[in-house]
């Protein structure tokens, strides 16, 4: 019974993610749907770089500028 509601829940907020829609409830399994998948943002890809400096080195070198 328990991993049925676990089941719902889950797919409640994979709906809800690709739908487009904020998050509706506060619910662990819910969000654990809801952000699965979705991008992390600046966080998620600074981390792999020792510094703000280098970081800025990197993507202005993808974008063909240079900075410093």
């Amino acid at each position: 019974m328990l991993n049925h509601l676990r089941e719902i829940r889950y797919q409640q907020g994979c709906r809800d993610r690709d739908a487009g829609f904020l998050p509706k409830m506060h619910d662990s399994i819910y969000l654990e749907a809801y952000l699965q998948g979705r991008p992390e943002g600046l966080d998620g890809i600074i981390q792999y770089f020792p510094s703000i400096e280098a970081y800025m080195k990197w993507k202005l070198k993808n974008l063909g500028h240079s900075l410093f």
